[in-house]
């Protein structure tokens, strides 16, 4: 069992944050900014850029005085609330980022280096500076940041040498801008990376002692310490240089100090803290998707040390990184992996939007805030990354899609539980209120079937048959009973279900204790029909046993006050659907079934694929050519396959049934139950009846 590090709010947090939100872009962009937009401009684009930030640091507080954070920082949040599989898709790439950006931290480094001692090589000072830092990692977070103490004199040392060195402006301070080499919007694009590494300090969220007043004491105050720093230099760089100068000269900073030395130590101490930073930050994020499984050999990877250290995550941390540096220039990924960390950042924002609105009563942090720091934030974000690369943000979201998927597919699970279904909750609640201001229409409809069913190898014999009756966007309501429904049972019915479901079927099983399934059944009903999805049609099954059938005859009457269409369903025990190939359809004159035969022989005509013949029996051979134009006007204005043939008879309804076989025969009921069972022993093939509830229309 590890070791907690137990870093304070200062060393773990405050320090690592504020040092890489000061980097390069102070140093060697901001003048370049002023120059380009004015003072005003400037002022403008740090005050958004960091209301951005601002608001996300807002709803990660928001969220950590709500849940217990573990290892993995903003990882750790988002997977909390949306689940393995959206946590993976973001804190995969995200960690991908981390471990590139340690390259470019030590390529950036050993550029400043080789810049003022030329004979070295670029290469070699990379790797020895990878080295060093790798050593320092491996030894330990706190000795890491321990040493950001000297970094951050630094960093104040060039400041105060900035501050107090020569004024190469005669003009005035710069109020106006230029925009010779970009407009207000490109200005800010290449500014908004200066902010991005707001949540470095919360990713070492396991080793700290206190993380959830760490965490917000420390980024909130090391973002409004950036936030004045930024001001301020603006103003001075303002103040101290001409326009021309500060658009021609982006290291006019060296020549505006009035002791070089420390501009330089200050610049290229701030590039190795954020090198440091993130490789200490970085195996924290792999190590919490080796602890999720997100990532292969995740046992291995999330071994630690006595001391607490993610060994093998710094390892692999550090082997990436090394591959980057030996690899050269890479700076055009720079703008993809700005994307990375900007969608983490807009994750976060849209996670406490989520828990927000969707009402759940495990979401009340004792620090709230207004629904608009999150929209704010989270449209902040994604407006940033449309602005740098169009195209990058393109590739972002299908990166994390991909992800996503692939995760989907292993069925990772959650102790913590998350807000998906909340989400989705909220959705149907939202939507379960507009419809039911909105009156049933027959063009509505859509087979949504009740089966009671006995015994689960029940269902199954039908289930093909249920399935071509609903598909694609029915729904099917599973009602069972017993005196005590066992485990067992509960199981099998879950798996006669699950090919349904997979086929993205909506089902829902309802199982109710009582001893005689005959009694539940109406009230069961009554139930079901009073739900926001209710049923339309009750589906029985007609058996071959005597006993069976005369239970049935019961419970068709019993079901008979509900407002709901009937099917009976006898399958032939030796052909069962045949083929599947044919499908007789036969329509009475001025039946009141008719609506419901035709759709439901639409259904399967379409899942089967099958021929489909529309059957009449007429008692005078006069009237067949009439009848025939009626049937083929029916086609027409039920919108019926064009394939769809007419068939006309004269006779005896049940010899006509009987000498024309088909796979599926879909009859209206008849009133009598006698004649419906003397039609189910005279035919060769199996059978559907039906009795409209009045729901439907076949011509709308």
């Amino acid at each position: 069992m590890s070791n907690k590090i137990g870093l304070k709010t200062f060393e773990g947090v405050y320090t690592p944050t504020l040092l890489t939100i000061l980097g390069v872009v102070l140093y060697l962009r901001l003048g370049w900014v002023v120059g380009n937009v004015g003072l005003v401009g400037t002022i403008i684009i740090i005050a958004l850029a960091h209301a951005i930030t601002i608001s996300t640091a807002l709803s990660m507080s928001s969220m950590l005085t709500n849940i217990r954070i573990g290892s993995g920082g903003a990882y750790a949040i988002i997977t909390r609330s949306l689940g393995h599989e959206m946590g993976g898709a973001i804190g995969l790439p995200l960690y991908i980022s981390q471990a590139i950006s340690i390259a470019f931290y030590i390529t950036g480094f050993s550029e400043l280096w080789v810049s003022f001692f030329s004979n070295h090589s670029i290469t070699a000072v990379g790797v020895i500076t990878w080295l060093v830092l790798s050593g320092i990692s491996l030894a330990s977070a706190k000795l890491a940041f321990r040493l950001q103490y000297g970094i951050l004199a630094a960093v104040a040392l060039s400041l105060v040498s900035f501050l107090t060195g020569p004024n190469l402006n005669s003009e005035g301070i710069i109020m106006s801008r230029a925009l010779q080499n970009g407009s207000f919007w490109t200005t800010f694009a290449i500014f908004f990376p200066a902010v991005t590494g707001v949540l470095t300090g919360a990713t070492m969220s396991g080793d700290l002692e206190n993380p959830r007043e760490s965490i917000i004491k420390g980024t909130l105050a090391a973002i409004f310490t950036g936030l004045a720093v930024y001001i301020f230099v603006a103003y001075w760089f303002a103040h101290q240089a001409t326009q021309e100068i500060l658009i021609s000269d982006m290291s006019i900073i060296f020549k505006l100090s009035s002791i070089k030395i420390f501009v330089i130590a200050g610049v290229m101490g701030a590039v190795l803290s954020s090198a440091l930073s993130t490789l200490v930050s970085a195996p924290r994020t792999l190590l919490a998707l080796a602890e999720n499984r997100v990532v292969p050999f995740g046992k291995i990877i999330a071994r630690q040390n006595e001391k607490g250290e993610p060994i093998f995550a710094i390892f692999v941390s550090s082997a990436i990184s090394l591959i980057v540096i030996l690899a050269g220039n890479l700076n055009s990924l720079a703008e993809l992996l700005t994307m990375f960390f900007l969608t983490t950042y807009g994750m976060i924002n849209l996670v406490v939007f989520l828990e927000q609105v969707t009402g759940i009563i495990s979401y009340r942090p004792s620090m709230k805030m207004t629904i608009f720091v999150p929209i704010f934030g989270a449209l902040g974000c994604l407006s940033v990354m449309v602005l740098i690369n169009i195209v990058f943000t393109a590739v972002t979201f299908v990166t994390i899609a991909i992800i996503y998927s692939v995760l989907k597919k292993r069925n990772l699970t959650s102790p913590w539980g998350d807000v998906r279904g909340g989400v989705f909750v909220s959705i149907a609640e939202w939507a379960a209120q507009k419809s039911a201001s909105i009156p049933y229409h027959p063009r509505l409809w859509k087979p949504s079937v009740a089966i009671p069913v006995e015994k689960p190898e029940d269902f199954k014999r039908v289930s093909r048959f249920i399935q071509n009756l609903v598909y694609p966007s029915g729904r099917i309501y599973y009602l069972t009973s017993g005196e005590g429904i066992p485990a067992e049972n509960e199981k099998q019915i879950d798996e006669v279900l699950k090919p349904l479901q997979e086929l993205q079927i909506f089902t829902q099983k309802t199982t109710v204790t009582s001893p005689s399934f005959e009694s539940i059944l109406l009230p069961a009903m009554q139930c079901l029909n009073s739900t926001f999805l209710p049923p339309n049609i009750i589906l029985f099954t007609v058996s071959d046993e005597e006993e069976k059938r005369e239970k049935l005859k019961g419970i068709l009457k019993s079901v008979r006050p509900l407002k709901i269409s009937v099917g009976c369903l006898w399958m032939h025990s030796k052909y069962g659907l045949g083929l599947e190939r044919r499908i007789n359809l036969w329509l009475r004159d001025q039946s009141p079934n008719n609506d419901l035969a035709s759709l439901c022989a639409l259904q399967f005509s379409r899942n089967f694929g099958a021929e489909l013949n529309l059957c009449r029996v007429v008692d005078d051979e006069n009237i067949k050519k009439q009848t025939v134009k009626d049937m083929m006007d029916f086609i027409e204005e039920a919108r019926l396959p064009a394939n769809t043939k007419v068939r006309i008879f004269s006779g005896d309804f049940k010899d006509c049934l009987h000498e024309n076989n088909a796979d599926l025969n879909i009859i209206g009921m008849p009133m009598e139950y006698e004649a419906m069972i003397e039609m189910i022993d005279n035919s060769p093939s199996s059978i559907l009846f039906v009795a409209s509830g009045g729901l439907e229309n076949a011509l709308i």
